[in-house]
């Protein structure tokens, strides 16, 4: 179902999605940055070093209009694990979205960069550093000399439950979901609206591990087609109801299936299994020609 980072990406490149994660860690959850304001940028940028060409990677990164004005660009960087390097890295982003500003026609309309680390580790806070001069050792009398370059790390599993009421998009259920596996409990899900269901539960099962987001995207998937569910009863508290509900049907059914077998190899009549299992005479029939052909 994809790696980490794609689907990370995946998500965060909506820009409904993008401009909730921004307006939340920006703006303390003000709707200042508006979804029809925001311009995909290539997340690539060259460096030449030696005469040789290299290429630093954003994962994902916007451009803030409004009208004719640039506002910022803001970079997401995405990270499962502290990264002892990540100055560095943010260094070379924020230098090469400047540097393109250098080529500019109008001079004056340079604008700044911001770029905010998502932190989605769940065991450990963030132990890496956050600032340049903490990557390396110096001799302090040269401090004033050396400009220091701090990045914005935001350890999404350990927002506040305020803080993470204030995501109206479903990114507020992922961020449920890694301070629910911190806490080690069952995620406890608010009832957001999905319009990007498919990329949510992609994310999550690659982010959790478990199997059960797989499962729940192809029963949610049959329920969209089956018009068992509608677009606006799509939240994930909704899903995971249906989801359960419809193991358990499963679940009997094939305790159903085990027992009329049982009763089959017993020389049971199938009139005393319908009786018993209430399954239809087709389906006992159907199991009694696959005890036969085995």
């Amino acid at each position: 179902m994809g790696t980490k980072d794609t689907t990370q990406k995946r998500l965060e490149d909506f820009e409904d999605i993008f401009a909730d994660i921004s307006n939340v860690l920006l703006y303390d959850g003000e709707d200042v940055i508006k979804e029809n304001e925001l311009e995909t940028v290539t997340a690539k940028d060259t460096y030449t070093v030696e005469q040789q060409i290299h290429e630093v990677e954003r994962d994902v990164a916007k451009r803030w209009r409004y009208h004719s004005l640039h506002i910022s660009l803001i970079g997401l960087e995405n990270q499962t694990d502290p990264d002892y390097k990540m100055p560095l890295r943010v260094i070379c982003y924020d230098g090469a979205s400047y540097r393109a500003q250098l080529n500019a026609e109008d001079p004056k309309k340079t604008y700044p960069v911001i770029t905010l680390v998502l932190y989605m580790g769940t065991e450990t806070h963030w132990t890496a550093p956050k600032q340049l001069t903490d990557c390396f050792k110096y001799d302090e009398r040269l401090s004033k000399f050396i400009s220091n370059y701090k990045i914005n790390v935001v350890e999404l599993a350990w927002l506040s439950d305020e803080q993470i009421m204030k995501f109206k998009t479903e990114f507020r259920n992922f961020v449920e979901l890694l301070r629910d596996t911190r806490l080690g409990r069952k995620p406890q899900y608010s009832p957001i609206q999905l319009k990007h269901v498919h990329e949510l539960l992609q994310l999550m099962r690659v982010m959790s591990g478990n199997d059960e987001y797989e499962q729940l995207l192809k029963q949610t998937t049959n329920n969209l087609k089956q018009n068992k569910l509608k677009g606006d009863e799509l939240t994930m508290k909704k899903i995971v109801s249906l989801g359960f509900d419809e193991a358990r049907a499963e679940g009997k059914a094939q305790e159903k299936f085990a027992t009329a077998k049982r009763m089959l190899a017993l020389g049971k009549s199938i009139q005393d299994i319908m009786l018993i299992t209430d399954l239809p005479m087709s389906k006992i029939q159907e199991l009694q020609a696959e005890i036969k052909s085995a």
